[in-house]
């Protein structure tokens, strides 16, 4: 694969961002499976030709064999499609507005922003800078996933 330090950096870089650390926190996903997730789809997009999970557990941090990658790849999977099932059952019995993804995607649009300025180093990376968007990162998330807004509309 011709481009392993570019997967590589992209791995690394992905777990050096504190934002993405705290989602990763508070998600279901453990480390590891979103470890083994984001190598997955790196090699995928980044490799012209296909690339074997023997040749993928080899950029794991920790060296797994080929059943291991597998098995921890099938259960993030797993993990994000029960997320994805339990929105879209609150959304069809009606726990959600009509557009219950609408306060997500402009969350998402934030974070995107955020990202971005990261990459063009627009943003200059301060504790103060990441407390600020720590707390208004959470304050939307919990306002969005609070116990009283979780109600039939």
């Amino acid at each position: 694969m011709q481009n392993e330090n570019n997967v590589q950096n992209l791995i690394d870089k992905a777990f050096k961002d504190p934002i993405t650390n705290l989602l990763l926190e508070k998600s279901t996903l453990t480390h590891i499976q979103f470890e083994t997730l984001i190598i997955d789809l790196l090699t995928d997009i980044l490799s012209d030709e296909k690339v074997s999970f023997n040749q993928k557990a080899n950029f794991r941090n920790k060296k797994v064999k080929r059943a291991s990658f597998s098995r921890t790849l099938s259960q993030a999977r797993k993990r994000i499609s029960s997320s994805i099932f339990t929105i879209i059952l609150l959304s069809y019995i009606g726990v959600f507005e009509e557009k219950p993804f609408e306060s997500y995607l402009i969350l998402a649009e934030k974070l995107k922003d955020y990202y971005q300025s990261l990459e063009k180093s627009e943003f200059k990376f301060t504790k103060s800078n990441y407390k600020k968007m720590e707390e208004e990162l959470f304050d939307k998330i919990n306002s969005l996933s609070k116990p009283t807004s979780l109600k039939i509309m």
